[in-house]
């Protein structure tokens, strides 16, 4: 597989893939109770999908109306593209800074 090639490999898939049986933790009391504190909330990658699935939207309008920092929104976004569930919607929207951004979409949602 090439550099350049835009499908990474199964390894890297996998790391990206949902997994919600997980236990984030080392058996360490700390470690125990932030996992028990954390487990029934959304992650970052879920909150972006959750939106996503609600309506078509940039990743400045995710990072806008979930206040959570571009950089982070497009990191989530590109995992969420990486695993097949977004998909670019073939739209453009005007950013706040004049320059043009993809639409994204749930993967096989119709615009």
């Amino acid at each position: 597989m090439g550099s350049n090639d835009p499908v990474p490999e199964r390894g890297v898939m996998k790391e990206l893939e949902f997994n919600f049986e997980y236990k984030a933790h080392n058996n360490t009391d700390t470690s125990k109770k932030a996992w028990t504190n954390k487990k029934d909330k959304l992650t970052k990658r879920e909150q972006v999908f959750e939106y996503i699935k609600l309506q078509s939207v940039t990743n400045y309008e995710i990072a806008d109306e979930l206040k959570m920092p571009l950089s982070s929104v497009c990191a989530r976004v590109r995992e969420l593209q990486l695993t097949g569930h977004v998909e670019d919607s073939g739209i453009r929207r005007e950013t706040p800074f004049g320059k043009t951004a993809i639409v994204w979409q749930k993967k096989d949602q119709i615009s």
